[in-house]
């Protein structure tokens, strides 16, 4: 059975709610005709030019992305801007563009929950607690939980090293200091660093952090893991690609969900 974009974006805000997002994100459909036909969709972690040809190419639809494209108002759409010559591309071969941003970070099986669950973690739980009217505990930013027994820092960082298959790990802390408590925070989450360390953590591990949370780090004696913006959400597109695809079909929508192939990190490491 096929189906229309709107009834694609149900689905996938059934994945990342959009009442979780963030008042200054930009979830949501961005792009397209709600009543056009979808029969194929990638997901790709950010919409680049590279990931727009590949969804052409591959007779796409539709693509949903994790980072948005627009994060502020726009004036104009021209070819004398990469964001505008995106979205002419787009608008040109009538592929709709969705974001699952702050929605699907904070979700349940979302993008902080993958994180915490590569990294080994029980009794998880929000490192941000948000609460909702009735007083129950809302999805929010981060997770924090606890490894089976305590492990040397270095030990811990070559089993994740090995585990997330990573080029490199900026650390802040002695190797040898012991870790019993870890929190994470999938990104840019050096605003949590506080948050982590008034939370007993012994480590904080996000994507990336400024170099002032890193002196702030190092003088408040938690020790900090930053692996990488693209490596800390990139898992998470695997597991919305699985889960966006079951979803659709336990509808029974005849439609197939693909991964981009030509999405990867912008920032490659000079190895002379």
């Amino acid at each position: 059975m096929g189906c229309k974009v709107k009834e694609i974006v149900k689905v996938i805000e059934t994945i990342a709610p959009p009442d979780l997002a963030e008042e200054w994100d930009n979830s949501g459909l961005l792009l397209g005709d709600p009543e056009a036909p979808v029969k194929r969709i990638m997901t790709a972690m950010d919409a680049t030019e590279e990931v727009v040809g590949e969804a052409v190419d591959k007779k796409v639809d539709m693509i949903c992305t994790h980072h948005p494209v627009m994060f502020k108002p726009i004036r104009s759409v021209t070819a004398a801007t990469a964001e505008g010559r995106l979205l002419l591309g787009l608008l040109g071969s009538g592929i709709a563009l969705y974001s699952a941003h702050t929605s699907l970070d904070k979700a349940p099986g979302g993008v902080d929950d993958t994180l915490a669950g590569l990294l080994g973690l029980s009794d998880v739980r929000p490192l941000v607690s948000a609460y909702r009217g009735d007083g129950t505990l809302e999805p929010s930013f981060g997770r924090i939980g606890r490894l089976s027994g305590y492990r040397a820092f270095g030990e811990y960082l070559a089993e994740i090293r090995k585990r997330l298959k990573l080029d490199r790990i900026d650390i802040v802390g002695s190797l040898e200091c012991r870790i019993l408590t870890v929190a994470s925070c999938a990104g840019a989450g050096g605003d949590f660093i506080g948050k982590a360390r008034s939370s007993g953590a012994d480590l904080f591990i996000t994507g990336e952090i400024k170099y002032h949370d890193a002196v702030t780090a190092a003088m408040d004696g938690i020790a900090v893991a930053a692996i990488g913006h693209y490596e800390s959400e990139s898992p998470a597109m695997d597991v919305l690609n699985s889960r966006l695809q079951n979803a659709l079909d336990a509808l029974k929508y005849n439609i197939e969900v693909i991964p981009s192939r030509l999405q990867g990190n912008p920032f490659r490491r000079f190895k002379e």
